[in-house]
């Protein structure tokens, strides 16, 4: 793997949509938001010096980003807009990331099982998409094969 900075140019988002066919929607999307939280619980009890809490399930929402693009098949509002509220069935997500160049063997990767809730398209038609982890099995990073 390559080692360095990167930028959004180096990103590939693909979603394995509705009909089980994987969709690049890569040429929409301005910014790909994965943060890792933990959820916790305050377990202070009154006679304790300070603030106790406990560490509760791991939090790994995915939010996606971009513009306003109808294109038959990888447009985002294409393959979005069919996602959005729908829990009958969860959407593989996967998002590589290019060291200076497109991704390649062993750059890092990032996947998972979600569903979409959200589908937010401001005055600019600039779009927000949210995304919940559909499993017990949490998305995780590796490597692009």
């Amino acid at each position: 793997m390559a080692e360095g900075k990167s930028n959004a140019k180096f990103i590939t988002v693909d979603i394995d949509d509705y009909a089980d066919v994987i969709r690049d929607i890569s040429p929409s999307v301005t910014a790909v938001d994965i943060p890792k939280t933990v959820d916790t619980t305050d377990v202070s009890g009154y006679s304790d010096g300070a603030i106790n809490v406990t560490v509760g399930q791991p939090n790994q929402p995915l939010t996606i980003s971009g513009n306003y693009d109808t294109t038959a098949d990888v447009g985002a509002h294409t393959v979005l807009s069919r996602l959005v509220g729908n829990i009958s069935d969860s959407v593989t997500i996967t998002v590589q990331i290019g060291i200076r160049a497109v991704p390649t063997s062993n750059d890092p990767e990032y996947e998972g099982l979600f569903y979409c809730t959200s589908l937010v398209y401001g005055n600019d038609l600039k779009f927000e998409a949210k995304f919940e982890p559909a499993t017990a099995t949490a998305p995780a990073w590796g490597s692009v094969a």
